[in-house]
């Protein structure tokens, strides 16, 4: 279970009932402490209406340790990742809820490498903010601000190198791109007019209300984009959640593809080398990815949830690639954070390369029918219930296999697999089943369901 601060991925909590600027002051004074009250930090935000006001009063604690802050405005998750690996940065720091509603905000902390702090940094910054034992710097000795331009250009810049760029400009595709008023606003339109020959984009305005549609990207709250993706017969289509860290890819025909079966897609290519490679994913990811890696001479590796979990084995592991079903591609050769932008760019080449649609191509990768809920659980009782769900789940399921609790509680069906574990940023239980049909995939689900629920009354 996470510790009370930190979540699934940083700090994530509802502004004015779990989250005020006096913690993000404190924030930004541990990670000064933490930083020992030396170097610099980069500063960003996405387009949540509390970001400014929380960017300022991180900064402000931050200098008070006599660390320099660099502010980036507003940008993607991915970018200010990056940039604090590019431009050396000690630390970097994204003001962010990610995907959660808007009545949300939180903070993110990204290492020099480009990966977000590991659970024993998040740990070692907790002790720090509960001691509020902080570094206060001398009136002469204060850190002092600035401000970066170029971070998104950069980035962009950068992306354009990594890819066949000529090789997809050559195929003059039309690309539609929701950022879903996020912080993909200022990214992904501008690097697709690079290189495909039309770009579409609606809910292209950067708004924290998040007007046209809810942050995640998931099939029910792409309906816009799905419709313009059909009437239009456009080449693929994206979407992005409020900070850009995940990505979510649409056919012509206006199929939203699972985050799994891309990173598949993808794998395949990352794959094609002369010495087996390893790609990691998380214990939600399809089986469908397990075989495709097979069956390409890789291995596949299994992490708890968060992307984080992925970068630290990608890191461990060499690995050629990691990823996550709700879309989060992590592409070592680039960098360590999610990196939604190239993996499009990845995408539209193969679709260069091969000279089939991304309908085709992934048409390849075969679906098993997956299924997911969530029951409400207040915080609070999460460790008992699940402490209570490892034998109440099992005794209560058929045809069972193996139980695992590398992240939550697994089970391994005779055919397909559930997987239960407790929500890092809200307060949920969230139920995922696959199984080789959909009858049989509601029916483990709603029996699944219906224990957690008992549970949880009862707990």
């Amino acid at each position: 279970m996470t510790g009370r601060l930190f979540g699934t991925t940083g700090v994530r909590k509802v502004y004015g009932e779990e989250f005020d600027l006096e913690m993000a002051l404190n924030l930004g004074k541990a990670l000064g402490t933490y930083l020992k009250g030396e170097g610099t930090v980069i500063l960003a935000r996405d387009a949540r209406t509390t970001g400014l006001m929380v960017a300022d009063t991180l900064s402000a604690g931050l200098l008070s340790t006599g660390v320099n802050v660099v502010r980036g405005g507003i940008m993607p998750t991915p970018t200010l990742a990056y940039t604090t690996k590019r431009k050396g940065f000690h630390a970097g720091l994204m003001v962010t809820a990610s995907h959660n509603p808007p009545e949300y905000t939180g903070i993110k902390f990204w290492s020099k490498n480009s990966m977000g702090f590991t659970p024993n940094e998040e740990r070692e910054l907790e002790q720090i903010y509960e001691s509020k034992e902080f570094i206060v710097a001398a009136w002469d000795k204060l850190g002092e601000e600035r401000v970066l331009e170029t971070a998104v250009e950069d980035h962009i810049n950068d992306i354009l190198k990594k890819c066949d760029s000529d090789l997809i400009r050559s195929k003059s595709f039309k690309v539609i791109v929701d950022p879903g008023n996020g912080a993909a606003c200022v990214l992904t339109p501008y690097l697709m007019q690079q290189i495909a020959s039309k770009v579409i984009t609606i809910n292209g305005q950067l708004d924290g209300h998040f007007p046209g549609r809810k942050s995640e990207p998931e099939e029910s709250s792409l309906g816009d984009l799905i419709q313009m993706m059909k009437q239009t017969k456009a080449d693929l289509g994206i979407a992005h959640d409020g900070d850009a860290d995940r990505v979510v890819f649409v056919t012509r025909e206006g199929e939203v593809i699972r985050g799994d079966r891309t990173i598949a897609l993808l794998a395949q290519d990352y794959l094609m080398t002369d010495k087996p490679g390893t790609i990691v994913t998380t214990v939600d990811s399809s089986l469908v990815l397990d075989e495709t890696i097979e069956n390409a001479g890789g291995k596949s590796i299994r992490t708890p949830v968060g992307d984080i979990q992925v970068a630290i084995k990608v890191q461990d592991t060499k690995a050629v690639m990691g990823g996550e079903a709700c879309g989060v591609f992590i592409l070592p050769e680039f960098h360590l954070a999610p990196e939604p932008f190239l993996a499009a760019c990845r995408i539209l080449e193969k679709m260069a390369r091969t000279g089939k649609s991304f309908g085709e191509l992934i048409a390849e990768i075969p679906i098993y029918p997956l299924m997911k809920a969530k029951v409400e659980c207040s915080n609070d009782k999460k460790q008992a219930v699940m402490d209570r769900l490892s034998t109440a789940l099992p005794e209560g399921l058929k045809d069972v296999v193996q139980v695992l609790t590398v992240d939550g509680i697994g089970i391994t069906l005779k055919e397909g697999w559930i997987l239960v574990r407790p929500s890092g940023t809200e307060p949920v239980i969230r139920i995922t089943c696959e199984r080789p049909s959909a009858e049989l995939v509601e029916t483990t689900l709603n029996s699944a369901k219906t224990i957690v629920e008992s549970v949880i009354d009862t707990t």
